[in-house]
């Protein structure tokens, strides 16, 4: 097997999209959120229930999986505060709404539109603002993702 050389790529371009209302009548359209600089998701994890028993071999533990927790995504930006994307995010907050959201990830090498979208619904779970005298203002959060999210490869 020959190296071929890395598929890294550079996540610039990537957005973190809500569905929120737009428009009169209002449409539910996905918006990317405004000026975000950090998109992470994080603590995925399966339960595990200990099945060991007088027939388990080698002195070992067993485990079955059972259910599985699909984590979160935390996200840093610049805070723009008469953003309507940045404003949906208190509202979702402050209505405990259940929301669709996406990351989308940017095209690069021969993707010519997205190398893919993970697509998931999620509460938001903390909207937070950081507003220093001698900085830029920064808003940051966590989504937390409820049920299954997907991801449809790019073209």
């Amino acid at each position: 097997m020959s190296y071929s050389g890395s598929q890294a790529f550079a996540p610039i371009g990537s957005e973190l999209e809500i569905e929120i209302p737009v428009g009169s009548p209002a449409v539910l359209t996905f918006t990317p959120i405004a000026e975000i600089q950090t998109i992470q998701r994080s603590g995925s994890k399966s339960d595990l229930v200990d099945v060991t028993n007088m027939q388990s071999t080698g002195g070992y533990r067993e485990f079955l999986a059972t259910l599985r927790d699909a984590g979160d995504v935390s996200f840093s930006g610049n805070y723009i505060p008469n953003d309507a994307s940045q404003q949906a995010l208190q509202t979702l907050f402050d209505g405990a709404t259940l929301v669709a959201c996406k990351i989308v990830l940017p095209p690069a090498g021969t993707y010519t539109v997205s190398l893919g979208t993970w697509t998931f619904n999620a509460y938001v779970q903390s909207n937070d603002y950081d507003l220093p005298h001698d900085k830029e203002g920064k808003i940051s959060g966590k989504l937390k993702i409820t049920g299954k999210p997907t991801f449809t490869a790019g073209s």
